[in-house]
């Protein structure tokens, strides 16, 4: 659907890495203030709209970035995913007694460490 809509609309066919990030600020604050009327009032609704539409800006970006041969959605989602596994031992690896004990700030610290000697990225450290 957002290839569709980048191909065919005219603001989002010229849309850049860079002009995209007033719109990824913008909506940023949309969501915190989305936050805040879930936790004062109990509704959701506005939360989920600008998750939404947070959302959208991760995938149009990446689609931009995929355009340009850097990396595809998928590529974003393997790393956050690797990262995420890498940061919870406890629950992806606790045969790893050492990293399992290890605070998320030093498990933080080891992976860039890993990262920078491997050159690596975070879906490569699996």
């Amino acid at each position: 659907m957002i290839r569709r809509i980048r191909e065919r609309c005219p603001w989002d066919s010229v849309q850049t890495h860079e002009s995209l990030k007033t719109y990824f600020r913008n909506e940023t604050e949309e969501v915190l203030e989305g936050i805040e009327i879930l936790t004062r009032d109990g509704s959701s609704d506005n939360l989920c709209e600008e998750l939404g539409d947070l959302l959208m800006l991760i995938v149009l970006d990446s689609l931009i970035a995929q355009e340009e041969n850097l990396f595809t959605l998928d590529d974003v989602i393997s790393g956050i995913s690797a990262k995420m596994k890498f940061r919870h031992p406890k629950i992806f690896s606790p045969e790893d007694q050492e990293a399992a004990q290890l605070s998320w700030n030093e498990l933080k610290k080891r992976e860039k460490e890993l990262r920078k000697s491997s050159g690596n990225k975070p879906s490569d450290m699996e």
